[in-house]
């Protein structure tokens, strides 16, 4: 459970480059949130906190992906995610 409505989170990686570089931080919206077509958010996978872009949403699924296509690891691999693997949206890049 998340107790306040935003959290940090860094990029480790290179799925989401060109928008999003490994080292960087985020702030994250954790609360009340809708997640839309475009949003960028942080997921659970398998674990771990993974960011991606919501790509396409069908019914109760959202299918994800990187914006580095050759170097992510996303919907196209793992299938698509529900909402509650959502943990929240970036709203701020630093």
């Amino acid at each position: 459970m998340q107790f306040f409505p935003f959290s940090r989170f860094t990029i480790h990686g290179n799925s989401m480059l060109p928008t999003l570089k490994p080292g960087q931080n985020v702030l994250i919206r954790c609360w009340f949130y809708q997640p839309k077509v475009g949003d960028i958010v942080v997921i659970k996978q398998n674990k771990r906190n993974i960011i991606k872009r919501i790509q396409k949403i069908q019914g109760y699924k959202y299918f994800v992906e990187g914006d580095n296509e050759k170097e992510s690891t996303d919907s196209r691999t793992f299938g698509p995610i529900f909402k509650q693997e959502i943990v929240g949206k970036v709203v701020y890049v630093r």
